[in-house]
């Protein structure tokens, strides 16, 4: 009698343990793929192609919209498309065949003529910074940041 009840007590013990685990494992963000990543960064520039400064804008990071929306003091939907930002923005191209490198929350996608910077909010990429030219021995110089 006591070897059954034992052998109960550990299938329970073992269902317990699954759930738990089950339950927890559902409770951690799946972080967004690599190729999303350079999903983010196309249809961004796409967004800048059209002329849809708001669209482009739902593609940044909270403190690079705040970045923007301060240094140019008009609203993302504006800035994004106008002055500096603007023209640089404009005249580089969301290439496609990009690639992304990923480092845990952040990654770096490279296009054909930019380099984006980008991180994970919820379940989706955000773009960081954009318009980024390289400098030897020193951080990138990107036109669209965030602080």
């Amino acid at each position: 009698m006591t070897e059954g009840r034992d052998r109960r007590r550990r299938l329970a013990r073992g269902a317990a343990v699954v759930v738990v685990g089950t339950a927890l494992a559902a409770c951690v963000p799946a972080r967004p793929a690599s190729t999303s990543a350079v999903d983010v960064a196309v249809a961004f520039y796409d967004a800048v192609d059209r002329a849809d400064g708001g669209a482009a804008c739902d593609l940044l990071a909270p403190v690079t919209v705040e970045s923007l929306e301060d240094d140019a003091d008009e609203s993302c939907s504006e800035a994004v498309l106008d002055g500096e930002v603007g023209e640089t923005l404009t005249a580089r191209t969301g290439d496609a065949s990009g690639s992304a490198t990923v480092a845990g929350r952040q990654a770096q996608v490279v296009l054909a003529d930019d380099v984006l910077f980008l991180t994970v909010s919820g379940t989706t990429w955000r773009i960081v910074a954009a318009g980024c030219d390289p400098r030897p021995d020193r951080p990138y110089d990107c036109v669209l940041e965030g602080a």
